[in-house]
């Protein structure tokens, strides 16, 4: 369009007015407050990460320091259920080894699988539970997997590591949790064909092994730690823990 001085308007480059421009700002600033920020890949709740980390720095420790962590110390920290049925006293490794020997694994697929489970059961139960009832649980449900095994095999010599029964405690609870919010139906036999699939599965591994390792999966203590998980959700998730 061609103006009453003969110059093309549409060449002529026109800035915006201060009126103009003030409006332009506020609107890009409520564009960058109403996006929302990026959310993590892995946005894990503290106790939860607290745990991995624990369990991943534990496992290099006794993995690829021989010098600072020997077999002697290590064995000192794995559950062995003979040592409560023996004349010998039980020492700091009988004493400890039920909480210690949650925290060693025997190689890179049982330290994943664990920390896998560790994040997808412990995630939502941690958030609706809280950190500190969450370490309470998971710890507890880890113990009563140790006592199962212990009930079962009394005499056994061959040490137990690994956080398998505090892991199954996590999948009862978050179970549990589920129900209470009405996710699996009404009546407590909704939940039994959920257990009978983890005792079965987990006496499966016991006999036959899993695969890629040749170490024995202790399914006494997955199954202990599932049914106490099961049972103590309730009353350790009511507990009044002061935050």
């Amino acid at each position: 369009m061609t103006n009453s001085n003969g110059h093309d308007d549409s060449q002529i480059t026109k800035f915006p007015t201060p009126k103009e421009r003030e409006v332009m700002e506020a609107a890009h600033l409520v564009r960058h407050r109403s996006t929302p920020p990026e959310e993590p890949i892995l946005n894990l709740p503290p106790m939860i990460k607290a745990l991995c980390l624990i369990n991943a720095a534990i496992f290099i420790l006794t993995n690829f320091f021989p010098d600072l962590v020997t077999e002697t110390y290590i064995y000192n920290m794995a559950f062995v259920p003979a040592r409560y049925f023996s004349s010998e006293p039980l020492g700091f490794a009988g004493i400890l080894s039920p909480l210690t020997h949650m925290f060693i694994h025997a190689g890179w697929l049982h330290l994943g699988m664990n920390i896998s489970m560790l994040m997808a059961f412990g995630t939502g139960l941690e958030q609706a539970i809280g950190a500190r009832r969450l370490l309470l649980f998971y710890l507890v449900t880890g113990l009563c997997g140790a006592l199962l095994h212990t009930l079962v095999y009394p005499d056994m010599e061959a040490p137990m590591i690994g956080a398998s029964g505090a892991i199954s405690g996590l999948f009862g609870g978050i179970m549990m949790l589920m129900y209470e919010e009405g996710m699996m139906g009404q009546g407590y036999k909704k939940l039994l064909p959920f257990t009978a699939v983890w005792i079965g599965v987990s006496i499966f591994f016991g006999v036959f092994g899993l695969p890629g390792t040749d170490h024995p999966v202790a399914w006494t203590t997955h199954i202990g730690g599932f049914i106490a998980g099961l049972l103590l959700y309730k009353p350790i998730s009511r507990l009044k823990i002061q935050h």
